[in-house]
């Protein structure tokens, strides 16, 4: 028979078990992830009841072809070119990553894919408009950290220098993906 004591000590385990188990899978990805960073694109928050922070979305996850499948998960395969790291494959499964590759795990919404892990980024009370104005500009960079599942976590925000505007992918006169990404794409 179980005495009141243990009973309240097994419950005690489980209550630390449960709540330090929502901060190990984001300890474990901030030490062992591998740091990105990524030139982030305007989008208009609108939410009273969350407190102050910023909506990201992310140039590497525009101009995605309109076929694609919105029902699976897209991959965005990346690459580190000069400081930021830039998009080099997508599709709809989880790639085979080369050395020196990371890939972020999203969802399809009209052309283009929304990271959740790193879709918002709460900020201290009066710095979310400066944000904000930085991000409308494409002057905000975005720190992450990537696993190898593809999630990610943001480890901060920075300003870099002004990004040129994304072309809007119905342009004719925009740059085609590289041959990898589309065949990521169709395979």
């Amino acid at each position: 028979m179980m005495t009141r004591r243990t009973a309240f000590l097994i419950g005690l385990i489980f209550e630390l078990v449960a709540v330090f188990g929502l901060f190990v899978p984001s300890a474990i990805l901030r030490t062992t992830g591998t740091p990105v960073s990524l030139q982030t694109i305007s989008v208009d928050p609108t939410s009273v009841f969350r407190g102050q922070y910023v909506m990201l979305n992310y140039e590497v996850g525009q101009g995605l072809p309109q076929a694609m499948d919105y029902s699976k998960p897209v991959y965005v395969t990346l690459e580190k070119k000069g400081d930021l790291y830039q998009r080099v494959a997508f599709g709809s499964s989880k790639p085979v990553l080369q050395p020196g590759q990371v890939c972020l795990k999203g969802s399809l919404q009209y052309r283009q894919a929304f990271f959740p892990d790193i879709g918002q980024y709460f900020v201290e009370e009066g710095k979310g408009r400066e944000l904000e104005q930085a991000r409308n500009s494409h002057k905000l960079i975005v720190d992450a950290r990537v696993g190898p599942n593809c999630n990610a976590i943001i480890e901060g925000v920075r300003l870099g220098p002004e990004a040129p505007l994304v072309p809007d992918p119905s342009t004719p006169d925009q740059k085609p993906m590289p041959p990898a990404a589309v065949s990521a794409a169709n395979g």
